[in-house]
């Protein structure tokens, strides 16, 4: 019987591994300036000689062009030394120098890849392979400064086993209504401030309806300022009443496994 695991690697990074596929979401970055954790030099390079956990690369996929989430010269240097079957990455909106190079290499090796320019609501599907299915919904990034940054959210259907990663999605219920009509989510993975966030909890329990809620994208131990581990502490305890299971990956190969629901 198939099941679904999910690693953290950093931050929003996690390795989803299903049937013999593994897919890296937001998981090849190091860079500061912010207080969450990067992608370890050691996880670096066992991706870069496919070493366990990271022997399978089979698809990268990044929700938007922001340092805690996606370093572009770092992708760039893992295609050289193991190329994807797909690729999926924000459009380049800043003309940076090492989007460009990116492209370059992606185009050169042929690898396949999409590059997201989604606006707000918008969806789009893709067929990976048997049994596992891609939906990207287009969201805005949450927080007023960041408006104008589009955030993707993935939708992995694999096997009966539906799961969302919404990243640093805005929560803004005309995002996902339309999109997740109908669907049955196991699990939906949200950072602090959406499950904090009153109409986040409202989307939480009456959009996406999931079986389990899974709070990523924490921040270090050593280095919260604005004690995200406490105020999803706090919220927890809401859900609790509400029967809603909440799980929080904030520990380096920190695994869930998630079985089709018919179980």
């Amino acid at each position: 019987m198939n099941y679904v695991d999910v690693t953290l690697v950093a931050n929003a990074g996690v390795l989803v591994r299903y049937d013999g596929t593994d897919i890296l979401i937001d998981g090849i970055h190091y860079e500061g300036g912010h207080p969450f954790c990067k992608v370890s030099p050691m996880d670096l390079q066992l991706m870069k000689t496919g070493t366990p956990p990271f022997d399978r690369l089979d698809y990268l996929f990044f929700s938007h062009e922001h340092p805690d989430h996606f370093t572009p010269s770092l992708v760039c240097e893992q295609l050289k030394q193991r190329p994807v079957k797909f690729l999926l990455i924000p459009e380049d909106r800043y003309g940076s120098k090492s989007m460009g190079e990116l492209l370059g290499e992606v185009r050169k090796r042929g690898i396949s890849h999409h590059i997201s320019s989604l606006g707000p609501g918008e969806f789009k599907s893709f067929d990976l392979k048997k049994d596992l299915k891609l939906t990207i919904i287009g969201t805005r990034h949450m927080g007023p400064q960041y408006q104008d940054v589009p955030n993707d959210c993935f939708m992995l259907e694999m096997g009966g086993i539906n799961i969302l990663f919404t990243g640093d999605a805005d929560p803004v219920a005309e995002y996902y209504e339309k999109q997740l009509q109908g669907v049955e989510l196991e699990a939906v993975f949200v950072n602090p401030l959406f499950y904090h966030n009153r109409e986040g909890r409202r989307i939480i329990n009456e959009i996406f309806r999931p079986r389990n809620v899974v709070v990523y994208h924490m921040p270090s131990e050593k280095s919260d300022p604005m004690q995200l581990r406490l105020t999803v502490e706090r919220a927890r305890e809401k859900y609790v009443k509400c029967g809603l299971q909440t799980y929080i990956l904030q520990r380096e190969r920190q695994k869930i496994r998630f079985w089709p629901n018919n179980l």
